[in-house]
């Protein structure tokens, strides 16, 4: 068994429970997996619990956004409202895998960056089995390309 690495997981999901059970195995490692799920009607949240990741059912706030709902008020939500064990959280959509590779650069530069409040990290993108390679923008340390996906707890 791997040594635990003290980040926290949410997981996002709705009706997803093709893909959870491969995310979840990406983060075995992990000893605080939560699944934040916006009101599932397949088996995703039994995938969930028998995996022994902590659920917590939410559907999305009323808002006139194009794809069902307020995602920055949702995911706000739970930052403030999920108890989370680890100072840092690792945030997935059910349909992403973290790498060994994406694990072993967080083992490394974790502890490293007392500082920062923030980690964002390129990912790749597949389509039918295949690397999309020219969809996510090239890895850049400014503020504007990417999404943050691991950050401090609080």
């Amino acid at each position: 068994m791997r040594d635990r690495l003290n980040v926290s997981v949410m997981i996002l999901t709705k009706n997803l429970q093709l893909h959870l059970p491969g995310c979840l195995a990406s983060v075995s490692w992990c000893d605080d997996i939560h699944v934040y799920d916006s009101g599932s009607t397949d088996n995703t949240i039994q995938i969930a619990e028998a995996a022994g990741a902590r659920v917590t059912q939410r559907t999305y706030p009323a808002s006139s956004a194009p794809f069902g709902g307020d995602e920055a008020a949702h995911r706000t939500w739970a930052l403030r409202n999920i108890p989370f064990k680890h100072e840092w959280l690792l945030l997935l959509d059910a349909d992403e895998r973290v790498t060994s590779h994406l694990e072993n650069a967080m083992r490394r530069r974790l502890p490293e960056q007392p500082d920062c409040a923030a980690f964002r990290f390129c990912r790749r993108d597949f389509f039918l089995g295949r690397w999309i390679k020219h969809v996510t923008p090239p890895h850049s340390t400014s503020d504007s390309s990417g999404q943050k996906r691991c950050v401090m707890n609080g």
